[in-house]
């Protein structure tokens, strides 16, 4: 039941501002999805319980996967003003109510758990965004596209970090277009893991 918190993001540093940067130190996200690739699909030689057995392993390689095609598992905005980065947006609070901007982008495909939403859901991604030339296997890829996304899509709203009580407005279409990177993130994270899973499982 080990949460292993820090597996869950890898904290490429951003720094707009000039701003001195930190680098993570493992274990990270990058560290184990490196580490747990070429053990999952061999046979196990240590305990059910230990960090190395494949079996409990890929539960971990499908949630971290996963977590590294959301831009905010991938970066870490330093700034002068927050010399100590910004935990992947945890630290940045927008409009209008307050939340911060990890969980904005961790919701932005909607926070619904019902199977019928789940199953629609699954066909609009899939019909929108097929298959085609989503095979790239290769962790520090899946991170590095994270990292520019937040760039592009993520980050629009200037060098403010707001507080819960006075929130950064959030440029007019934001979080419509959080759901459509939500969209073909989540799309792109299934046809990889299945990549890897069919190459490890066979």
């Amino acid at each position: 039941m080990a949460r292993h918190t820090t597996w869950h993001y890898y904290d490429t540093p951003l720094t707009p501002d000039g701003a001195e940067a930190e680098k993570q130190k493992p274990p990270h996200a990058l560290s184990e999805l490196n580490r747990i690739l070429p053990i999952v699909g061999t046979k196990a030689d240590v305990p059910p319980t230990s960090a190395s057995n494949p079996a409990y392993l890929l539960p971990w390689l499908e949630h971290i996967a996963g977590d590294v095609h959301q831009p905010l598992h991938c970066v870490s905005r330093f700034l002068k003003s927050m010399p100590k980065g910004d935990q992947g947006g945890n630290l940045v609070f927008v409009g209008p109510n307050g939340r911060n901007l990890h969980s904005l982008w961790d919701g932005a495909a909607g926070r619904d758990m019902g199977d019928d939403y789940a199953a629609k859901y699954i066909a609009d991604a899939t019909a929108a965004h097929p298959p085609t030339r989503h095979n790239e296997k290769k962790p520090e890829k899946w991170i590095e596209e994270g990292y520019k996304l937040a760039i592009s899509d993520v980050y629009t709203f200037g060098l403010e970090t707001g507080t819960r009580d006075h929130p950064i407005p959030l440029p007019s279409g934001y979080e419509t277009n959080a759901a459509k990177v939500a969209q073909q993130r989540i799309a792109i994270a299934g046809y990889r893991l299945a990549a890897v899973l069919n190459e490890k499982l066979k």
